[in-house]
């Protein structure tokens, strides 16, 4: 019997959950409509994700992808609809998932303005809408969300300032509202959020000064770069928020000295203060921030000298001082040079230092050989502009992991060692405008992952290295400005990834080789002021990608290339001050990017061409070559007169203009002239002040006069670019006198 009851009853109990069941469904039909109508509000779904057949309603909701519900009640607690590509409008049906804790659209093209309704959300707690178009105002009342604890709207096209109620979350952790263009004044107020750790406001426009009660003790990262913020830093910002770890402050317009007293940021791992306006000395006590890994001061006023304890800042892996006025502590030798880098022997100690800058400083002194200690560990190195004298050390080959070094306007001298081979991790090599001399040693070709080489405005002597072409990495080559000889190594041509090449104002000689086309990657060529010889190779049509060529200033002979016409996206061309011969090519009008061209100084003949470019170009593009005609732009004689009549040669200059020889190819039965008679035909140079009135002159005398020893005036032509007489033409000696006083 007792075993009948319990039966009974575990029936019923079965019989009461299963008719419970629709209710419950029934009571996530608001969720349900919200996700729909959310769906419906989405225009582009790249992926097919939300659009597709996941989101049906003859699926569990809870299936859905980006959806998470409770497991309990079966609720929407999570929308994560992150990096999907989505581009709509976010539907207010939203505010109706009263379970919501979590909403995470990042990265998609959400627009117009942020929802009221996410006010509605009292569960939420992390807010993630960042990298979307959302514009507008940020809604003061998701200040309601008392549970949220994560806020971001960052990378968004927000205005209109922060709401001063955003002061009052109880819970908040982190705020990331950068960038945006919100402007007007900081918000001291979110110093009033005692639960804050991180703050992000980088790139908002915002002005004033930061109050001491900005900082709190929950505070482990502050990003304000990139605003007009003013002011110095507080005194006492490390005893008020002795957690901070993160402090960036760049690009800002802070001033007055750095307080001591940020040494006693203990826990500090990143301190950017870059881009401002501090003076004064670094603090003496640097070391004591053990933990710090980057520290930025670059582009400052300031002073002094560089500490040497820096060297006891173990973790350090980056160091920027550059742009200030900051001296070198030197230790004396007995070199020439005088002094070698004191800090730089202490920052050797450093064995976590990945990069060093310290350019544009007036460090003097030089470089010690205990740089050799940065081996393992130092990649980035560049002091440009430090005044730094001696020699380059031989134990420079030491720095194996190095990939960047710029040494560039220093006052280095001697030759440049054998050791750098070494380098054998080396990127960028730039040690242009220096006082080096000596060859460029061959063991610089060990150096197989070079992209940049920078040699420009040195003394360096003696030829190219033949093993140049072991470079294949090589994008930028300029040794430009030295005593470089002999001739260019064919190796060089075969450079397939150099984009930039500078050998100007050097002494190379010899000439081109025939092939150049392997070279396909280059933009830009200039071998200008050598002592180059020969022709210039057809093969630089192969150089598809050239945009700027200059070869002036050297001993080029022959005729310009009809094939140079194939370089579609030349810009600049100069081939000025050579011995080039023969007819600018008429295809060259072909060129239709070229706006810079020199061909002034040679020895070319003929007609310029007057199409497509040419129409930009002055006189000054062609000076120099007496042979030349064409447009009386140009500032030279006409190649031909109308009338079928055509110049052969110049004969002298006269009055205003010049005389030339020409032949008539058809006659002319008005005139009573046949074909094949020479004519003299006078051509006034316009640009001379008078030669309109000489022509006047010279017409009127011409119809007064008669007589057997004067030439006869076939014919004149006038137009607006020219003025010509079309005479007979008599030979030398060959007319006897007249009196022209007695005929007038």
């Amino acid at each position: 019997m007792e075993k009948f009851v319990f039966l009974a009853l575990l029936d019923v109990l079965l019989a009461s959950l299963l008719m419970f069941q629709p209710i419950i469904s029934s009571s996530n039909f608001t969720d349900q409509d919200a996700l729909l109508h959310f769906k419906s509000a989405i225009e582009v779904d790249p992926t097919n994700t939300i659009k597709g057949s996941n989101w049906t309603t003859e699926a569990d909701f809870c299936e859905w992808i980006g959806v998470v519900c409770s497991n309990r009640r079966q609720r929407v607690t999570a929308l994560d609809f992150s990096y999907m590509g989505l581009r709509g409008r976010l539907s207010p049906y939203l505010g109706n998932l009263s379970f919501l804790a979590s909403l995470d659209v990042r990265n998609n093209s959400f627009y117009g303005t942020i929802l009221t309704e996410i006010g509605c959300l009292r569960r939420l707690k992390k807010l993630i809408l960042e990298s979307n178009q959302f514009e507008g105002n940020i809604p003061p009342n998701l200040a309601l969300c008392q549970n949220l604890e994560v806020m971001s709207l960052s990378i968004n096209r927000l205005t209109g300032g922060i709401p001063r109620k955003f002061g009052a979350f109880p819970k908040l952790r982190q705020l990331i509202l950068s960038p945006n263009d919100l402007r007007g004044q900081f918000p001291s107020f979110l110093g009033n959020i005692s639960t804050l750790q991180v703050i992000g406001l980088s790139t908002a426009s915002l002005t004033g000064s930061i109050p001491p009660t900005f900082f709190n003790r929950s505070l482990t990262m502050v990003d304000l770069t990139h605003n007009d913020l003013s002011g110095s830093l507080p005194f006492d910002l490390c005893s008020r928020s002795p957690n901070i770890q993160w402090l960036s402050l760049a690009d800002n317009k802070f001033s007055g000295q750095l307080p001591e007293t940020l040494t006693q940021c203990k826990e500090l791992l990143m301190l950017s203060l870059s881009y401002n306006r501090f003076q004064g000395s670094i603090p003496r006590d640097m070391d004591s921030l053990q933990k710090l890994q980057a520290l930025f001061l670059d582009v400052n006023n300031l002073t002094g000298t560089i500490p040497r304890n820096i060297g006891n800042m173990s973790s350090l892996h980056m160091l920027d001082l550059g742009f200030n006025y900051i001296g070198g502590t030197f230790r004396l030798t007995g070199e020439t040079y005088g002094a070698e880098l004191d800090f730089l022997s202490a920052l050797s100690n450093c064995q976590s230092l990945q990069t060093l800058f310290t350019g544009e400083n007036p460090l003097g002194g030089s470089m010690p050989a205990s740089i050799k200690n940065f081996s393992s560990s130092l990649q980035i190195l560049s002091a440009p502009n430090c005044q730094i004298k001696g020699h380059l050390p031989k134990e420079i080959g030491f720095l194996k992991s190095l990939t960047f070094l710029r040494l560039t306007d220093n006052d280095l001298v001697g030759n440049i060692p054998s050791s750098i081979g070494g380098l054998e991790s080396l990127q960028r090599l730039y040690l242009d405008n220096n006082h080096l001399e000596g060859p460029i040693p061959d063991e610089i070709c060990n150096m197989t992952s070079l992209g940049e080489l920078l040699l420009r405005q040195n003394r360096i002597s003696g030829s190219i290295p033949n093993c140049i072409g072991n470079l294949s990495s090589l994008q930028k080559f300029l040794v430009s400005s030295n005593n470089m000889t002999s001739a260019i190594p064919v190796s060089l041509w075969s450079l397939q990834q150099l984009i930039f090449l500078n050998l100007s104002l050097n002494s190379f000689n010899g000439g081109l080789p025939f092939d150049m086309g392997k070279m396909r990657a280059v933009v830009s060529i200039d071998l200008s002021w050598n002592q180059l010889i020969g022709a210039i190779p057809s093969s630089v049509q192969e150089l598809q990608s050239l945009s700027s060529l200059n070869l002036s200033r050297n001993l080029f002979q022959g005729s310009i290339p009809q094939s140079i016409s194939k370089l579609k996206g030349l810009d600049v061309l100069d081939l000025s001050y050579n011995e080039l011969s023969s007819a600018i090519p008429k295809s060259m009008e072909g060129l239709p990017f070229l706006r810079s061209l020199n061909l002034s100084f040679n020895k070319l003949s003929g007609e310029i061409p007057n199409g497509g470019p040419f129409r930009n170009f002055s006189a000054l593009s062609f000076i120099g070559n007496e042979a030349l005609c064409g447009n009386a732009t140009f500032q030279v004689p006409p190649c031909k007169l109308k009338g079928n009549k055509s110049m052969d040669k110049r004969l002298r200059m006269q009055g205003f203009g010049a005389v030339y020889k020409g032949t008539l190819v058809t006659g002319s039965p008005r005139v009573k002239v046949i074909s094949g008679t020479d004519i003299a035909v006078k051509v006034l140079n316009l640009h001379n002040e008078g030669a309109l009135k000489s022509f006047d002159a010279e017409c009127k005398v011409f119809r007064m006069i008669r007589h057997r020893n004067l030439v006869k005036v076939i014919s004149t032509c006038t137009n607006v670019d020219m003025r010509a007489l079309v005479l007979q033409y008599v030979p030398h000696e060959e007319l006897g006198e007249v009196d022209l006083l007695q005929q007038l």
